[in-house]
C-alpha cells in the first residue's frame, strides 16, 4: 500500500504528480464510536483504504486533519469538531497547494457522512475556480453498497470495525462492545435520515443510538477485513479510473 506525502521524500511526490497529476484527499472525524473503537475510527478507516486506492490508480496520498464536521457526537467527551467553513477553507488552501505543484485530478476520499455538504461545496469552489477536475468517493457508501446486507450501515458496528481490523488490529476492543443502543429505534432514525426525498438533521447522535453506538461489530474478523479492505479499493479505484477517463474523453 502506497504511504502518504507524509512519509514520502519530494522527489518521490513529485514524481507521482507527473506522471499521473492525481492526488486523494482523505476525510473523516474524530467522535466517539463506543468502548471498541477508536475516536479516529472514520479517519483511520478513509486513510487505510486510500493507500491502498492510491496504489492502485497510482495517486499521490495526501496528508489531512483527522477533524471533520461532527457537531451532532459533540455530547460525547473525545468528539473534535470543526464549522463547515473552517474545513472548505482548510480543503481548499491544500487544493490550492498541489494545484500549485501539478495536481489535474483530486479525489476527496470520505467516510464520514458529516462531512458531506462542507466536502462538496469545497468541491465546487475549487473546480470552478481552477483547471482540475474534483470527484468525491464516497468509500462509506461504497462499503454498503459491497457489505451491506450483511453488515448494515450502523455507527460502530461491524462495517466499521472491518477497515480498523485492516489498519490495526490492535485498536479494536470487541470485548467492551457490551452496552450497544436498540437496534430498532437507530435504524428507523437512521432510515429517515438517509432518505434521498425528504431528511431530517440530528441535533445529537443519542436520538438515535443512547449509548452512541448500534450494530454488531462482534461479527468482524480478520479474513473478512481483508476481503472488506481489496474490494472497497477496488471499487473505489475503479470509480476514479472509469471518471477521469471519461472527463478527459469529453475535454
Amino acid at each position: 500500500m502506497r504511504e502518504s506525502l507524509l512519509k514520502l521524500t519530494q522527489p518521490e511526490a513529485e514524481a507521482i504528480l507527473k506522471r499521473s497529476g492525481l492526488v486523494i484527499l482523505p476525510m473523516g472525524s474524530v467522535e466517539q464510536h463506543g468502548p471498541h473503537l477508536p475516536c479516529g475510527t472514520d479517519y483511520l478507516a478513509s486513510l487505510v483504504i486510500g493507500q491502498k486506492v492510491a496504489e492502485k490508480v497510482d495517486g499521490l496520498l495526501l496528508p489531512f486533519s483527522p477533524i471533520g464536521v461532527t457537531p451532532f457526537h459533540m455530547s460525547f467527551a473525545g468528539t473534535l469538531s470543526l464549522k463547515p467553513q473552517t474545513f472548505i477553507a482548510v480543503v481548499e488552501d491544500i487544493c490550492e497547494s498541489v494545484i500549485r505543484h501539478g495536481a489535474k485530478k483530486i479525489v476527496f476520499l470520505n467516510w464520514h457522512e458529516g462531512n458531506t455538504s462542507a466536502m462538496n461545496l469545497a468541491a465546487v469552489s475549487v473546480q470552478q475556480r481552477h483547471p482540475v477536475r474534483v470527484l468525491v468517493v464516497q468509500a462509506c457508501y461504497i462499503a454498503h453498497e459491497l457489505f451491506g446486507k450483511e453488515c448494515g450501515l450502523t455507527h460502530g458496528g461491524e462495517l466499521e470495525v472491518l477497515p480498523i481490523l485492516a489498519y490495526d488490529p490492535s485498536l479494536v476492543h470487541l470485548e467492551r462492545a457490551t452496552n450497544p443502543s436498540p437496534p430498532e429505534q437507530a435504524r428507523r432514525i437512521d432510515s429517515l435520515r438517509r432518505g434521498r426525498a425528504a431528511y431530517p438533521f440530528l441535533r445529537d447522535i443519542r436520538e438515535l443510538a443512547p449509548t452512541g453506538w448500534y450494530g454488531e461489530p462482534q461479527k468482524a474478523n480478520p479474513g473478512k477485513a481483508r476481503e472488506f479492505l481489496e474490494q472497497v479499493a477496488e471499487a473505489s479505484a475503479k470509480y476514479i479510473l472509469d471518471t477521469f477517463k471519461e472527463s478527459e474523453a469529453n475535454g
